[in-house]
């Protein structure tokens, strides 16, 4: 069975580790990376070239809208799957999300627990 291979893009240690255990008991799902800045998230991604982005939208060096913008500019491979996780699920970002081709959009407080639902459905389905 195919693996699901996954890239975290997360400045908050806390939060990382919280994606991190959400991704555990998934089938077939290996994290291949994290960063928490723009820079070390683009090298990261075109070295891996995981299945699975995981992104926040603030970051220390610019935001996850600008990451995935850059790749786009820089020939780096939008992976299949991009989820967002943000504090500000708010109409703009949505916008910009779908705007970027964001598969999936959830706000870290009430829809965390979303993101391991999907990544169980990707899993099942690798």
């Amino acid at each position: 069975m195919p693996e699901l291979t996954i890239f975290i893009v997360e400045d908050s240690p806390v939060v990382l580790e919280r994606l991190v255990e959400a991704v555990g008991d998934v089938p077939n799902a290996r994290i291949v990376g994290s960063a928490g800045a723009v820079t070390a998230a683009l090298e990261g991604v075109r070295s891996s070239s995981p299945k699975v982005l995981i992104l926040d939208v603030q970051l220390r060096d610019g935001s996850g809208f600008r990451l995935l913008k850059r790749m786009r500019t820089e020939g780096v491979s939008k992976p299949e799957t991009v989820i967002v996780v943000t504090n500000y699920p708010n109409d703009d970002y949505r916008h910009a999300s779908r705007e970027c081709g964001v598969d999936h959009f959830f706000d870290k407080g009430a829809e965390f627990h979303k993101v391991r639902e999907v990544l169980l459905r990707l899993g099942q389905a690798a």
